[in-house]
């Protein structure tokens, strides 16, 4: 099975100049666990439920109140390519410890997200 078979092909992106805060009201909003990081119409980066969890409890809420989501996200996006095999996008996330990846198309663009759920979910289905 493809990639592009299970991926879920809308992104949610926030604006690099938001805060923490703004992040996870849309993670909450929309369901789900990770939002890419946009500067313009660029994705720059991914910020992720759980490293908001780990923002919270190491520095404090007060202390990140003029945080930016420019400032702690994470810059090394996990990519995969839409015809890759879904054996293949389990594996990266395994190895890397990772929920999810951004989909790219054969031209580097982003066409969506694949995550273990949606993958559990495929393997339920059966």
């Amino acid at each position: 099975m493809k990639v592009k078979e299970l991926m879920n092909p809308t992104i949610f992106t926030i604006d690099s100049e938001k805060s923490l805060f703004e992040a996870f009201k849309v993670m909450n909003h929309k369901g789900v666990k990770r939002v890419f990081v946009r500067i313009d119409e660029n994705i720059d980066g991914v910020i992720t439920y759980r490293d908001l969890a780990h923002l919270f409890f190491e520095k404090g809420v007060f202390e990140l109140m003029d945080v930016t989501l420019k400032d702690v996200s994470t810059k090394e996006i996990l990519t995969i390519d839409e015809n890759a095999d879904v054996t293949h996008a389990a594996q990266m996330m395994l190895h890397a410890d990772v929920s999810g990846l951004l989909v790219i198309d054969e031209q580097k663009n982003a066409v969506g997200v694949i995550s273990q759920t949606d993958i559990l979910r495929a393997l339920v289905k059966g």
